[in-house]
């Protein structure tokens, strides 16, 4: 696999990670203040700042694995070509 799609793909992960990282730190957060009964808008705003900087953070740290997109591309098997032959009247 070229370089550049390995590299395109390892920042796709990164960002998939960043964004589930955030979304489960601010529903768990979220879930916990309400139960102390502290919820509100300017905490929520807050919450939702604090865990898409840590899950920046944490994603830049992330070590991805270059091999395994290179293994996955030589997996997938190639696809058959269905070109269809005319017969040309003589």
């Amino acid at each position: 696999m070229k370089k550049a799609k390995i590299k395109s793909l390892v920042k796709a992960a990164r960002k998939t990670a960043k964004e589930s990282i955030a979304t489960k730190v601010v529903t768990d957060l979220t879930a916990f203040t309400a139960e102390l009964g502290q919820s509100s808008k300017k905490l929520s705003k807050e919450i939702k700042k604090g865990a898409n900087q840590l899950a920046k953070k944490i994603s830049k740290e992330i070590k991805i694995d270059k091999a395994a997109f290179a293994d996955a591309d030589n997996d997938i098997p190639p696809t058959k070509s269905t070109k269809s032959t005319k017969v040309l009247p003589a």
